[in-house]
């Protein structure tokens, strides 16, 4: 994923922790003036008094714990209808229960009986050949050809004369010829040894720039080579926890995303211990502001937004996210999954777009 930061936003958030400042100056001035703490001293002591006044011990101290719980419940309510919802937090509590009762249970099993028959039906219906060891001799050269091209033909059999979505990327049988022998060139060369594979160096850097001339990106923007989407995704957010470690002295970071976010947002989170809260979708299946605007707060890293999103292809609204970003010091993901390299020539080719999603908003990162 390309990355840039916009000198206005987060460079500046880089150079002047204002936490870290704030909290060195309350500090020296309480250190320079004794007297502030005092008043403090003071303050709280006309407060609590009256409502202390009259109370043994014991009963000051079970107010105080009666005072502590009101406010930590208070924490949690506010979490909730910040967060999912009263609703959705209510049937996630009792959804365990309700699994537990005799004729859920029964209608579970059922289920997954259900389930695994279709699967077995359809995964094993196809093998040639079947093994689960290594075979006591080498198969002959030919025989082994003879396999794969039994194989290959199966692999082919099911998209090849027809439309999937989201699987194949098809550019018709002579590019794919063409790509095959390009891969099988380079098919040992291993790229983490840059030295010894410079012209795999120069594709990956080549690779690099192209993407982000393609999506306006400056010339202080950079990038990195992945497996995938997934590993994109994962990198990603990894940077943001590390850079909210190390900037913002965050050790609990959240990442605000769209309920309609790709499954890998999930695994980042459960990888690298980053609290996912994700913001509902409107009636467009685009992210809702106002709701991501509830979810952040001083914990937050990031915000995510989708250009489209994986579920039904809605791009959200980037610009409003990255204004959003910029207000609060926080770097913006967008997720270009599976059409993201269809937007660039969009406008070309007479499509209107409703919202920019490439380096020219500001923030994204």
């Amino acid at each position: 994923m390309a990355r840039h930061r916009d000198q206005r936003t987060m460079a500046h958030v880089e150079a002047l922790p204002v936490v870290s400042i704030l909290a060195g100056t309350s500090a020296l001035a309480l250190a320079l003036r004794p007297s502030l703490l005092g008043q403090l001293d003071a303050r709280l002591h006309s407060l609590l008094l009256p409502w202390l006044d009259g109370k043994s011990a014991y009963e000051a101290l079970k107010a105080v714990g009666k005072l502590l719980i009101c406010s930590f419940s208070l924490h949690r309510v506010c979490g909730v209808v910040r967060g999912p919802g009263v609703k959705a937090y209510v049937i996630e509590a009792a959804m365990p229960l309700l699994k537990r009762l005799p004729v859920v249970q029964k209608q579970l099993d059922e289920s997954r009986k259900s389930v695994r028959s279709d699967l077995a039906r359809t995964l094993l219906k196809d093998l040639t050949q079947p093994r689960d060891a290594l075979p006591e001799r080498g198969m002959p050269s030919e025989e082994l050809l003879a396999l794969m091209r039994e194989r290959h033909a199966l692999d082919r059999r099911y998209w090849a004369d027809g439309k999937v979505t989201g699987a194949i990327y098809h550019g018709e049988a002579e590019h794919m010829e063409l790509v095959g022998r390009v891969y099988g060139m380079f098919a040992f060369f291993n790229p983490l040894h840059a030295d010894l594979h410079p012209a795999t160096r120069q594709m990956d850097a080549e690779v690099v720039g192209m993407t982000l001339r393609l999506f306006n990106g400056t010339d202080g923007a950079c990038g990195a080579f992945t497996t995938g989407g997934t590993e994109s995704i994962l990198m990603s957010m990894k940077a943001y926890r590390d850079w909210g470690a190390k900037v913002r002295r965050i050790d609990k970071p959240n990442v605000v995303v769209c309920a309609t976010a790709h499954a890998a947002f999930d695994k980042a989170a459960q990888y690298f211990g980053i609290e996912l809260r994700k913001a509902r979708a409107d009636a467009e299946q685009a992210v809702d502001l106002r709701h991501v605007r509830r979810l952040i707060d001083s914990n937050t890293v990031a915000l995510v937004g989708s250009a489209p999103q994986y579920p039904t292809g809605t791009v959200d609204p980037i610009e409003a996210l990255g204004e959003m970003a910029a207000r609060h010091g926080v770097g913006l993901h967008v997720d270009c999954c599976l059409g993201g390299f269809l937007l660039p020539f969009a406008r070309k080719a007479g499509f209107s777009l409703p919202h920019g999603f490439d380096f020219s908003v500001r923030e994204i990162g």
